[in-house]
This record gives C-alpha cells, sequence and structure tokens, in this order.
C-alpha cells in the first residue's frame, strides 16, 4: 500500500465520481458512498468490470482510532498523489509577483517625484520667462531712450558744427581786418588812417605820384581831430588840397570839394596868381597856406584802412 501512496501519478487519467443520492434526492457532498468507482477517460472499457477501491483504514495517530470509524465512517479513504515539484513552484512565483508590485510601486513614486520637478521647473521656467520679458521691456525702453538721446545729441553736434565754422569765418574775417587794420612799417594810425612823413623835400606833382606809388594818397583832412593831429607833428607839409589856375575852387586829390577849412589868418591870398597847392605852415588849428606848386617841401601820405 505504501508504494502505491509514492509512486509516480499518471496525471493523463481523469477520474470522475459517481455519488449516490439521498432520500431527498440531493447529492451528498460530505460523505462519499461506498460504490464509489473510478474510471480511466472518463468511461470504462467496455466489458470489463470497475474497480472497487479497497477499504483501508488508517488509525488517527493522536486518539488511535481508525478513520473508518470516525463522523465520516461511510467515507472510504482515497489516496492522491500531488507532486512536490508543483508546490515548490508557487513560492517563486509568489516572489516574482511581489518583486513585480513592489517594481510598480517605485515606478509610480519615481514619476510623481518626477511630475512635482517638473511642475517646479515648469514655475522657474515661467519666472525666469517674466523677468526676460520684463528686462527685455526695459531694455527697449532704455534703448528708446538711448535713441532719442542720440538724436538729440547728433542735432546738437550739427549746430556745434555749423557755431564752429561760423566762428571760423569769423576769426578769418578778423584776420583779415586785422591785417588789414595793420599800418606798415614807418606808418603811424590814427583813427582808420595810417600816415607817412617823408624823409624828403618834393613838389607837389611829385608828392601826390609818390603817395599814389604807396597805395595811399596826400592826406586829405576831414576832421578838426585830424587837422590838430597832423598840426602835432610840428612840421611843414604838402596836403592834397589844390585849386586850378584862375579859379579859386579848393578841391581834394581824391576830387571832392572842401567844406570845413583851417586856412590861416588872410590865407589864401593867391600872391601874383601863382600859388595853387596848399601846405601846412603853422603848428595851430588854422594853419593852412597856399603856396606855388613847384616849391621843394615834405609831404604828408594818408592810408584809409578798410
Amino acid at each position: 500500500m505504501s508504494e502505491d501512496i509514492y509512486a509516480t501519478p499518471d496525471l493523463s487519467k481523469k477520474v470522475r465520481f459517481q455519488t449516490g443520492e439521498k432520500a431527498d434526492g440531493n447529492a451528498d457532498v460530505y460523505e462519499i458512498p461506498d460504490n464509489v468507482n473510478i474510471y480511466d477517460n472518463y468511461l470504462p472499457p467496455q466489458g470489463s468490470k470497475p474497480l472497487e477501491l479497497q477499504d483501508s483504514t488508517t488509525e488517527d495517530p493522536q486518539k488511535g482510532t481508525p478513520l473508518g470509524n470516525s463522523k465520516m465512517s461511510g467515507v472510504k479513504a482515497i489516496s492522491v498523489n500531488v507532486p512536490s515539484g508543483g508546490r515548490n513552484l508557487l513560492r517563486p512565483a509568489a516572489m516574482f509577483l511581489l518583486l513585480l508590485c513592489l517594481l510598480f510601486l517605485a515606478g509610480v513614486v519615481v514619476l510623481v517625484v518626477l511630475l512635482i520637478q517638473d511642475k517646479g521647473h515648469n514655475a522657474d521656467l515661467t519666472r525666469a520667462r517674466d523677468e526676460l520679458q520684463t528686462s527685455y521691456g526695459e531694455m527697449k525702453s532704455l534703448n528708446a531712450n538711448l535713441t532719442q538721446k542720440t538724436n538729440q545729441l547728433e542735432k546738437e553736434i550739427y549746430h556745434l558744427k555749423v557755431i564752429e565754422s561760423n566762428l571760423t569765418t569769423a576769426i578769418d574775417e578778423l584776420k583779415q581786418q586785422q591785417e588789414s587794420s595793420c599800418c606798415p612799417d614807418n606808418w603811424i594810425r590814427f583813427g582808420t588812417s595810417c600816415y607817412l612823413i617823408s624823409n624828403s623835400e618834393k613838389n607837389w606833382n611829385e608828392s601826390k605820384s609818390f603817395c599814389e606809388e604807396q597805395n595811399a594818397q596826400l592826406v586829405i583832412i576831414s576832421s578838426e581831430q585830424e587837422q590838430n593831429f597832423i598840426s602835432s607833428f610840428h612840421r611843414v607839409f604838402w596836403i592834397g588840397l589844390s585849386n586850378e589856375a584862375g579859379t579859386k575852387v579848393w578841391k581834394w586829390v581824391n576830387g571832392s570839394v572842401t567844406v570845413q577849412t583851417y586856412w590861416a589868418t588872410d590865407q589864401p591870398d593867391y600872391f601874383e596868381d601863382s600859388e595853387h597847392c596848399a601846405h601846412i605852415q603853422y603848428f595851430s588849428l588854422y594853419s593852412w597856406n597856399d603856396l606855388n606848386c613847384i616849391c621843394q617841401e615834405y609831404f604828408l601820405c594818408e592810408k584809409i584802412l578798410e
């Protein structure tokens, strides 16, 4: 009997139980009737009598009573062989399922952490974007202000260039005026004119020609101040005043007729109708005198400044 228990079961066979019915017609699921038949492949082979299970009773090791005498005395013991390899596969399978659950839980935790970090990262990106937009707006406003100030500076620079050009022109004009207002060497300035005292004597016509060669003329006295200035030299000079023979009209070398005169007393006297040129003879305000034009006298040239 022990050999049948530890024998390798034939798993290709199928077992079908036939149970009896109670008096009420219901099958008794707790009691196995005595007429249990075991068939191979659902049906017994034809012409053969089904095997009957042998009655076997074992004693309860604790109580010392046979199992057949227990409460289920009507149940015949059936030996079922369960392979040990099947029991050994359950534990690794359970461990594998547990490991999968742990991995899944860890993946969920990682995803939650990543989502939280991603939300924080997105918040930082949004904050950084807002700061960049604010900075861009400030820089745009600053650029506009700088452009406006640059335009203003360019206008001011243009005005300064215009002023500089005008100043340069004015300086050039002042230089020209200064050059033209300066008297040549050995000439004396008074007012707007330069005067040259001759160092030799000539007649009136020769004196007039000499002054013209110096781009000047025999002096023309046009004011009392100029008359006093010339008299202060205490010299006898030809002046640029004359008249034609037979007339008493005195004219300056530029052709203008005298308006204000400074003749000395009883002058001009037209001595023997030969004195047609004027000179300064006395050292006072009224010092003009008529004289013969061929006389040799010093003379005074005048150059009018521009």
